[in-house]
């Protein structure tokens, strides 16, 4: 399912239209008769028993659905549209535009045996290419047969063009998935047991592994995703290029350039994510909502192109350009969901990868069927709109294309950015998924780790995009650079426990926009309890003093402050501190410890708060953290592991010292001490301050 696959409509789409122009001066009926086409082929491979049992009863009820809207279009589309239309050269049309939609279920049907079979047989691609030249000679005889002139020649070779790179396209899609599947095959074989009879018999074993597999909140989500990224892509397609055809002299080039805009956007996307190293660039979801955006950018422009009835080619170009690149970047992150769920199963327990890819592929034709039903409603209406006539002039154009034609397309791009957020992966716990995995493979289990990624995959875990999204606002506002980042060592078995300087505030929020790596917080539990306390401890500790604020103005911003403040830090996962309760403050450590166990690395802020905090350097340390080194020692047997860091405001950058580790075999008093001076000696180093001359002045 890589990209180029999601747009796999549109050259046969494109040519059909041109090709209806060419024959019956009718663009939009060549397109839809393509769409159609494509709707009833995904409905005869849903219907099929091998893959409607795999259908959930969402998807069965949706799958009656859109038959039965196909069927109305049908009958609109192929039994009265077409007597307003007095052109012999029609069943021409009509054989035209199936041979190109017979040349790919061809294609996919051979590419589809030679996956099933590991290789690449060649007596199945000459076969497959055989009837391909059969089907290319079938079209130039009727094309060259049925037209007058020398068009008949063009429109065969462009025929032949499109069925061949079609062809290809699809042959050399399925190459990364199918060395992705390999792959997962050997590592199955590697680790799982071997296959008993028990396993294989019946189909009942099918059935029930499909249920396992929906019943994956993570996989819901995918499923979702993967119906309104289609219909969004479809409605795209039908609409965008369907104004590029409503004038028939400058058809064919204006047509040649808009593909040519598509392909360069895409490509230009595509190298910008290869190139890039930032690895939060990479994060799936951050790929669909940055794509969403584009495209309700480039659909919003249009609409308003069509408004102020300003239409001409140039808008339509960079409209066209905007939605292929949210397109390419919004089916790149459902690719990447796509890889990602094989692992996901392999957590969850479910060892039937072939089952998983029939639900898979099931739910991808159903959500091609969603987006090519949408695009058929909109081209039939763009049909009937128009009749037999094209629009004369952009008056014309902009009343038969008007703005409620882009309703549709902002309507589910506005669903698919909604089911994006129902996605629980982020680029955090993505890693930590391959990392347990790749340590249960080498015989090491990590109970608190598993346990902790089964919660985030069954839903129990929301994407902080909130925090994200004020931390992308805050960013430019606080721009400081990183030294001796390498000196972070990344260990899943064994995190690192970063202490830093406070700062004030402004420690925690630096650490929050500007840590390489994850971390969990140590945050006050006033900050972080109900939300009416929060409220009520902000104002009481801050807005009464604010004398110059009216009282209401003041209690309106703390319940603000209140709400946010619970929302964030929930989000952030932080572990609240009970510094006023001693009994309380062993649920911290526990809730640390277990966070250490998960692979989560922790930071702290281990100043005196009862002492105003340092703006260069660092006060003095209360001791208490280092017992979360002691309770980790004795529950993992395992070191913690300890690195200061400094945040310095003047030099505007964050420094990473030396990474320590507790010392069980000394007295913890002592440990304690050694602890506290290392910290503080990297810190006053890292700051430039020598402590010594310090306490001279």
């Amino acid at each position: 399912m890589p990209v180029s696959s999601a747009m796999s409509h549109l050259y046969g789409y494109i040519y059909c239209m041109l090709l209806s122009n060419a024959l019956v001066d009718l663009p939009f009926f060549g397109g839809a008769l393509y769409l159609f086409g494509s709707a009833v082929m995904l409905c005869v491979t849903l219907f099929s028993r091998k893959n409607r049992k795999y259908l959930p009863l969402h998807g069965k009820r949706l799958f009656v659905f859109e038959t039965v809207i196909i069927f109305i279009l049908t009958v609109a589309l192929i039994g009265l549209y077409p007597t307003s239309i007095e052109s012999s050269r029609l069943w021409a049309l009509y054989a035209a535009v199936a041979l190109c939609l017979l040349g790919d279920a061809v294609s996919q049907r051979v590419t589809r045996l030679a996956a099933s079979q590991g290789k690449k047989p060649r007596r199945l691609f000459i076969v497959g290419g055989i009837v391909l030249l059969a089907m290319i000679g079938a079209g130039c005889i009727i094309l060259v047969n049925t037209t007058d002139g020398g068009i008949g020649w063009p429109l065969s070779g462009g025929f032949a063009v499109l069925v061949l790179f079609r062809a290809y396209a699809i042959w050399k899609d399925s190459e990364p998935e199918k060395a992705a599947e390999s792959s997962q095959s050997r590592e199955k074989s590697d680790s799982a047991p071997s296959m008993t009879a028990e396993h294989a018999s019946t189909q009942e074993p099918v059935l029930k592994s499909a249920v396992s597999v929906r019943s994956v909140s993570a996989y819901q989500s995918f499923e979702w995703i993967n119906i309104m990224l289609f219909a969004l892509v479809e409605l795209i397609i039908s609409t965008i290029y369907a104004l590029l055809a409503t004038r028939s002299e400058w058809m064919l080039p204006s047509m040649l350039i808009g593909v040519a805009f598509t392909l360069a956007s895409v490509e230009a996307a595509m190298i910008f994510l290869r190139r890039t190293r930032n690895v939060k660039r990479k994060d799936p979801t951050w790929l669909l909502l940055i794509g969403l955006i584009f495209c309700i950018g480039g659909s919003v422009l249009c609409g308003w192109m069509l408004t102020k009835g300003q239409v001409d080619y140039l808008r339509v170009y960079l409209c066209l350009t905007i939605v292929s690149i949210g397109g390419a970047l919004s089916m790149s992150g459902l690719f990447r969901i796509h890889q990602l769920m094989p692992d996901v199963m392999r957590l969850v327990g479910e060892n039937a990868l072939t089952e998983y890819r029939k639900t898979r592929d099931t739910d991808v034709e159903l959500a091609r069927l969603f987006g090519d039903t949408l695009a058929l409603i909109a081209l039939t209406v763009i049909c009937f709109v128009n009749k037999d006539s094209l629009p004369r002039d952009m008056g014309q154009l902009a009343a038969r294309f008007q703005p409620m034609m882009i309703l549709p397309v902002l309507l589910v791009a506005a669903g698919a950015f909604l089911s994006v957020f129902r996605f629980p992966l982020s680029a955090r716990y993505i890693s930590r998924l391959y990392a347990f995995l790749q340590l249960r493979e080498q015989g090491e289990d990590y109970p608190v780790m598993r346990e902790k990624l089964e919660n985030v995959v069954s839903g129990a875990y929301r994407q902080p995009f909130l925090t994200r999204f004020l931390a992308s606002l805050l960013r430019p506002f606080f721009r400081y650079r990183l030294a001796n980042e390498d000196h972070i060592v990344v260990d899943e078995r064994n995190p690192i426990l970063f202490l830093g300087n406070h700062l004030e505030v402004l420690g925690p929020i630096l650490a929050t926009l500007w840590f390489p790596v994850p971390v969990r917080f140590w945050a006050i539990n006033q900050m972080m309890d109900d939300q009416k306390k929060v409220t009520e401890y902000v104002y009481v500790n801050t807005f009464s003093k604010v004398t110059w604020l009216p009282v209401f103005l003041r209690k309106l911003v703390a319940r603000f402050i209140g709400w946010l403040s619970v929302r964030v830090l929930s989000q952030m996962e932080c572990i609240p501190v009970y510094r006023d309760s001693p009994m309380k403050l062993r649920e911290t450590v526990r809730k640390s410890v277990a966070a250490l166990e998960s692979g989560d690395n922790l930071m702290i802020f281990p100043e005196d708060s009862d002492q105003k905090y340092e703006l260069e350097g660092i006060g003095k340390l209360s001791p208490g953290f280092v017992m979360l080194a002691s309770a980790y020692w004795r529950k993992t047997g395992r070191r913690l592991r300890m690195m200061p860091v400094y945040a310095s405001k003047e030099k505007k950058t964050i420094f990473f010292g030396t990474i320590f580790e507790f010392n069980p075999d000394v007295a913890f008093a002592e440990e304690q001490n050694r602890i506290i001076r290392e910290t503080e000696q990297q810190i006053f180093a890292m700051a430039g301050i020598n402590p010594d001359k310090e306490d001279e002045t």
